[in-house]
């Protein structure tokens, strides 16, 4: 298992998230590579939407780490009920504009509430007390619910590639780096049990360019984004299941 040591405390944390280049919480179109992130958000959050509603017997959703409370939005004209989670202050009022509840942490959250669906799009990574968090969130799911979470995978093609340099470790603020063998092991100690596995087909490019101009002081040269594109895709083609540069885990109680 791999984890990030020393740990920075949550105020530490704060001034990370709270910045133009932390692009869920602001975002910002500054740069070639964030205008790559919005052109292909839409395609993601059909795919998100998508398991949703495969997976979900209901239409009661919370979004843990809300971000700006894009998904949310999504999901809620689609005619489905949600509520989000989410840490940071900025990020919070901006959901609160659009007139969708949000709470500041789980444990805000309404004691006798439950829900068919969490999600928690690369959120756990950053989690500080992971296991008593882990018990919390499932305590909040129905009978049916299901849990869906999204990581990176340090076994990945380009963290292999990139090693160091490789963007998704997000030091500091990602304080765990997960495979998957050790995913399905962590949501086995509380009962439940990955019964799905699904690739993040565009975060090994996004990945990839930002490993690449890590590795290039933060050049925005062509040579680098003609490399990031070009690992990433060897990154897709090269993945099977249980080894995409990030993953999505469907989770249910046993």
């Amino acid at each position: 298992m791999r984890f990030t040591t020393p740990l920075p405390s949550p105020e530490e944390m704060a001034k990370y998230y709270d910045t133009d280049n932390y692009v869920s919480h602001t975002g910002t179109k500054k740069g070639l590579v964030n205008k790559l992130f919005h052109s292909a958000r839409y395609f993601t959050l059909r795919s998100k939407f998508k398991l949703l509603t495969h997976y979900s017997k209901g239409k009661n959703h919370l979004d843990i780490g809300a971000g700006n409370g894009v998904f949310m939005e999504f999901v809620q004209n689609k005619n489905w009920k949600t509520s989000g989670v989410e840490l940071d202050d900025s990020s919070r009022k901006a959901i609160e504009k659009k007139s969708l509840e949000v709470e500041k942490t789980i444990y805000d959250l309404e004691n006798s509430k439950t829900y068919d669906v969490i999600t928690m799009w690369h959120v756990l990574e950053h989690v500080f007390d992971l296991k008593k968090d882990i018990a919390h969130i499932i305590s909040k799911l129905n009978k049916d619910g299901v849990l869906i979470v999204a990581l990176p995978n340090c076994e990945s093609y380009d963290a292999e590639k990139y090693k160091s340099f490789w963007a998704a470790y997000d030091l500091p603020i990602h304080l765990y780096h997960f495979r998957p063998t050790q995913v399905k092991q962590l949501f086995k100690e509380f009962g439940m049990e990955v019964i799905a596995q699904k690739p993040m087909l565009f975060d090994a490019f996004y990945i990839s360019l930002m490993s690449e101009k890590y590795k290039n002081d933060n050049k925005n040269s062509l040579g680098v984004y003609f490399r990031g594109f070009y690992y990433g895709l060897i990154s897709n083609l090269k993945a099977e299941n249980g080894s995409y540069s990030s993953q999505i885990y469907i989770i249910k109680k046993k």
